[in-house]
C-alpha cells in the first residue's frame, strides 16, 4: 500500500455520515503515536479548568483513572456508540458523572480540548496535518458523543470549536488542585521513563502545552533551548515516519497492552 493510502481511502468518505470510520481509521491507523500523545497533552486542559480539577484532584488514582479512561474510549471509537459494547461504555460514561459537581458545561469543554489538541498535535507535530474532511468527522464525532452524555450545542466546525476552546481557556488562572493534579501526573510520568530521563519530563510537558494551559495549570515557562531541541526531534520524526508504509492492523489502546475484550 502506498503511504497516502488511507488518507485517499478517507477523502472519499462522507465525514458527516462516515465520521465513525474515519476518526477509526484516524486514530487506529494513521495516527496511533499522535493520538496518545495528544490525549496526554490534554489533560493538561483539565487541570488548567477549576471545577474540573477539583474533582480529578480529589483522587489518588490518576492512574487507574487513566488506564479505564484509555481502554473504554479505545472501545468507543473501534466499536461505535450503537454497539453493545458502545452503549455499556455510554451507560458507564453517564453513570459515573453523577453525583459529582462537573457540569454539562464542563464535560463540553472536555471535549472539545479533545478534538483540538488532537488537530493541533497533527498540524505541528504529525507526519502529515489533518485535512478539512478529517476535522469535520473529528468534530462531529465528538458532538455524537456529547449529545450521548447530555452535552448540548458542542460547535460544529473545527474554527468555532477552538475559538470555543480558547474563550474558555482565557478566564482561567492557576489553582491549588490544578497544581495538585500536575504534580501528580509529573511524577507518574517521571515514575514510567529511564532515571536519566526524568528530569526532562516536567520541561518537555512544559514545553508542548500552549502558554494560557501551562499558566493555568502551574507550570513554568521553559527554556528557550528546551523548546527547540523538542520542536526539531518531533519534526525529524514526522520525516521518518512519512518514508514508512501505513499501517495494516489497527493499533488500539487494548493491542498495545495485549488485552483481550
Amino acid at each position: 500500500m502506498r503511504r497516502f493510502a488511507i488518507r485517499d481511502r478517507i477523502a472519499g468518505l462522507d465525514p458527516v455520515r462516515d465520521y465513525a470510520e474515519i476518526v477509526r481509521l484516524l486514530m487506529f491507523h494513521e495516527f496511533p503515536w499522535d493520538v496518545r500523545m495528544a490525549g496526554r497533552l490534554m489533560i493538561w486542559h483539565l487541570y488548567a479548568n477549576p471545577p474540573v480539577a477539583a474533582v480529578v484532584g480529589s483522587t489518588d488514582a490518576l492512574f487507574t483513572r487513566a488506564e479505564v479512561t484509555s481502554l473504554t474510549f479505545g472501545d468507543l471509537v473501534e466499536h461505535g456508540f450503537d454497539a453493545p459494547r458502545g452503549r455499556d461504555i455510554l451507560r458507564f460514561v453517564n453513570r459515573s458523572h453523577r453525583g459529582t459537581p462537573v457540569t454539562a458545561a464542563d464535560n463540553r469543554f472536555a471535549l472539545a480540548a479533545l478534538a483540538v489538541t488532537l488537530v493541533r498535535w497533527l498540524d505541528r507535530y504529525g507526519w502529515r496535518p489533518a485535512t478539512d474532511g478529517e476535522r469535520t468527522a473529528l468534530v462531529t464525532f465528538y458532538a455524537e458523543l456529547g449529545r450521548r452524555i447530555g452535552v448540548r450545542n458542542l460547535p460544529r466546525t473545527y474554527d468555532a470549536l477552538a475559538a470555543y476552546l480558547a474563550g474558555c481557556e482565557a478566564g482561567f488562572a492557576p489553582t491549588d488542585a490544578g497544581r495538585l493534579c500536575s504534580e501528580r501526573t509529573l511524577a507518574m510520568a517521571r515514575s514510567r521513563v529511564p532515571l536519566l530521563l526524568r528530569p526532562l519530563v516536567r520541561p518537555m510537558v512544559s514545553a508542548l502545552l500552549d502558554p494560557d494551559v501551562r499558566t493555568a495549570a502551574g507550570l513554568s515557562t521553559p527554556a528557550a533551548a528546551v523548546t527547540f531541541t523538542l520542536s526539531k526531534a518531533l519534526r525529524l520524526r514526522r520525516r521518518l515516519v512519512r518514508l514508512l508504509p501505513p499501517r495494516l492492523t489497527p493499533t488500539t489502546p487494548r493491542t498495545r497492552r495485549g488485552h483481550l475484550h
